[in-house]
């Protein structure tokens, strides 16, 4: 074999692999599943995706159940990935109800009590025999199956824990319903863009009514989304109504004084903390982490005053040694003030870690000098 054939074989099999390599496989995003249903009389698809430590875990999960599955599953899949390793929310089972256009309208409309049913009585029951679930359910739905979701929020309110309702249309000869409503243990969060004339109608009857009328037991939010369409408010609203119904989960953060002091200020942040614990086992102390924001909140406020309310009732050797580099800045603040003593507690806390910190050292020094002269 020559030299030249030998080269163009090697080249060749060189060539095949490489586009083997680029050759794609399919994405799959969860599993699909048949359902005959006896109450639609027909098949429904059904799109269900679990935590990536699913099988390993054996935790039982919260499920979040999506009208319009074919518009809204990708995105709930994304938005759940993303909570996770921003730690937003517990992770959690995701069961997307295809429809097909035009069909949804009448599934929505006139035929919405048979597909109620159909969720309450044959899919509900087939997620909870297939899967670990822990009770907790979650429905979302936009325009008319929003229309749906909040129908069985009125007919059968405790069956979900929350009520996630993108331009929820139309509602509006229904608002009036909830009067007969006597206790409802839920979240109800519902959205409307400016502009969606008739969606509004029903919308803003709903804010007015739960406005001025309570439902024992019903925690609920209106939200106006100003730079929105019609067409776009369910993502943002899935979104949103998600953080709402999880709040209590991530670590306390606090970015602004002015609304810090206005919820309650440390208070407020106490009953946070001891709420996130009872809901999802956490310690109920605040976190350093979340001390830390609340003293930074001070800070970039340049509120000397609740500056030290703060300090005086986080800062500790543990606080320290947990925030190390950051407590620099709560540090400076002290010496921007003229608190060169309280800067010292600082630096000698960081010291007894870095005892040879030639950053730590040189401050400490400063500071000293700075108490001599003030002498």
């Amino acid at each position: 074999m020559t030299k030249t054939l030998l080269f163009f074989l090697t080249s060749l099999l060189v060539s095949i692999h490489s586009i083997a390599q680029i050759a794609g496989v399919p994405n799959i995003v969860g599993t699909n599943y048949t359902l005959a249903s006896d109450i639609l009389n027909e098949e429904r698809k059904i799109q269900v995706y679990l935590p990536d430590n699913y099988s390993d875990s054996g935790l039982d999960y919260p499920v979040l159940y999506l009208l319009d599955g074919q518009l809204f599953y990708n995105s709930a899949v994304s938005l759940s990935n993303k909570f996770k390793q921003s730690r937003l929310s517990p992770e959690f089972i995701i069961v997307g109800i295809s429809t097909s256009y035009p069909q949804r309208f009448g599934h929505f409309s006139s035929g919405k009590e048979n597909f109620s049913e159909f969720i309450l009585k044959e899919l509900k029951p087939f997620v909870a025999r297939e899967f670990r679930t822990n009770g907790e359910d979650i429905l979302f739905g936009w325009e008319y199956a929003a229309s749906l979701g909040f129908s069985t929020l009125l007919d059968y309110g405790q069956t979900f824990d929350a009520y996630i309702l993108a331009s929820p249309f139309p509602i509006e000869d229904d608002v009036e319903k909830l009067g007969k409503v006597d206790s409802l243990n839920a979240l109800l969060y519902f959205s409307v863009s400016p502009d969606e004339y008739q969606v509004n109608h029903g919308t803003d009857k709903l804010d007015l009514w739960l406005s001025g009328n309570k439902v024992k037991g019903l925690n609920w939010q209106y939200a106006e989304l100003g730079n929105e369409e019609h067409s776009s408010t369910g993502y943002t609203t899935l979104y949103h109504g998600l953080r709402t119904y999880f709040k209590y989960y991530p670590d306390f953060q606090e970015d602004s004084l002015e609304k810090f002091v206005k919820a309650g200020g440390l208070a407020y942040a106490d009953a946070y903390s001891k709420e996130r614990a009872s809901r999802y086992g956490f310690a109920p102390e605040l976190s350093p982490w979340s001390k830390y924001t609340i003293i930074r909140a001070a800070i970039r406020a340049n509120d000397y005053s609740y500056f030290q309310e703060f300090a005086n009732a986080f800062v500790s050797k543990e606080f320290i040694s947990k925030m190390r580099s950051r407590s620099l800045e709560i540090a400076d603040f002290y010496e921007k003030y003229g608190d060169y003593e309280k800067a010292i507690e600082i630096y000698e806390m960081m010291l007894v870690e870095y005892p040879d910190n030639e950053d730590l050292l040189n401050r400490k020094v400063t500071a000293d000098k700075a108490i001599a002269e003030d002498k």
